[in-house]
């Protein structure tokens, strides 16, 4: 029985001694600190087909040397809050290349740290290609060294991109055609008054206003326009922060307001509301010589919080007095 007990703990210390030396010879990791920035961060252009034009970006490497790469892909907009699906795959009738003598477009090159380096683009376009927009976006991306004497980068391939917004066009006139899609809030309560409707807010919250424009041309737009809050005679107006809706895509926009500026999904919060009845109006244009267009809301802002405790105090100064009146009964 010792002679059992003295094999499993030899077993059991050679089985700890051989884990710390594979430890000890484990391979070392040494991190790889990356930081690249990109000029212009965006780029908008209209073309005629058969025409070309040439942009010159230029890269700045502010952290260690690294492999680089230029290369361009298509990218499409998802959701209603401005985010972008970039495609795997270089696709399109537009046509790309480089003007560099010392660069292609997806062929690593070394980047020293501390440097700068430019991509001249040129893009053509074919005759014969159909008027409409197409985007894409010109990347900086890494391209991970293998490791030598044992070491591994320990780092991902990353990159940066600059948006290509380009609109082909014949006539050299573009398409506008938009409309104001969502107007909305969240109500506390909604109820309905004969053939209106009431909605009622609790004015001690902050109330977010939703607003997205769907743009159903084949051409970008940037609407302009103002938010109003009315209270009696009073106007709050927030202006329109200027942005591109791409081409048969819908995306909530953005207004001027302190308020707002962490509050991603929505285009204006109303905040320490006056008690009453107000009208909040959108008014916004699409282009030039484009009309107007209007939407409105109506709440009305009360003071709930106070309404619910004075009718719980209600309820209870009723049921004392009940209480009393049974008492004095038997």
């Amino acid at each position: 029985m010792k002679y059992i007990t003295y094999n499993i703990k030899k077993t059991f210390i050679i089985f700890v001694l051989s884990a710390t030396c594979y430890m000890l010879h484990a391979t070392c990791i040494s991190a790889q600190q990356v930081n690249l920035s990109m000029t212009p961060p965006i780029v908008q252009t209209r073309i005629k087909p058969g025409k070309s034009i040439i942009i010159a970006y230029t890269v700045e490497n502010s952290g260690d040397p690294t492999n680089l790469q230029f290369l361009i892909r298509p990218f499409t907009p998802v959701g209603q809050l401005g985010s972008l699906t970039v495609s795997q795959q270089l696709e399109g009738p537009v046509q790309f290349n480089l003007e560099n003598a010392d660069a292609v477009l997806e062929k690593p090159f070394f980047f020293p740290s501390k440097e700068k380096r430019q991509a001249v683009l040129r893009i053509y376009i074919p005759p014969g290609v159909p008027d409409g927009d197409y985007y894409y976006m010109v990347m900086a991306e890494t391209v991970p060294a293998f490791g030598v004497a044992g070491q591994s980068t320990g780092v991902a391939s990353a990159s940066i991109g600059s948006p290509l917004l380009i609109s082909i066009t014949e006539s050299g006139v573009t398409e506008v055609k938009a409309t104001i899609g969502e107007f909305s809030f969240i109500p506390d309560y909604t109820f309905t008054i004969g053939n209106n409707i009431v909605r009622i807010v609790d004015n001690a919250k902050e109330l977010p206003i939703i607003c997205s424009v769907r743009n159903m041309g084949r051409n970008l737009i940037q609407p302009q326009g103002i938010i109003t809050d009315q209270f009696g005679d009073t106007k709050n107006k927030y202006n329109i922060i200027p942005q591109n809706i791409l081409s048969n895509s819908q995306r909530v926009i953005k207004t001027f307001s302190d308020d707002n500026l962490d509050k991603a999904g929505s285009t204006l919060v109303l905040s320490h509301l006056s008690a009453g009845n107000h009208r909040v109006t959108a008014e916004m244009t699409f282009g030039e010589n484009a009309s107007v267009q209007y939407k409105t809301l109506e709440f009305l802002a009360l003071p709930l919080r106070l309404i619910y405790i004075s009718f719980f105090s209600l309820l209870v100064v009723l049921g004392i007095f009940v209480a009393r009146y049974l008492q004095r009964k038997l």
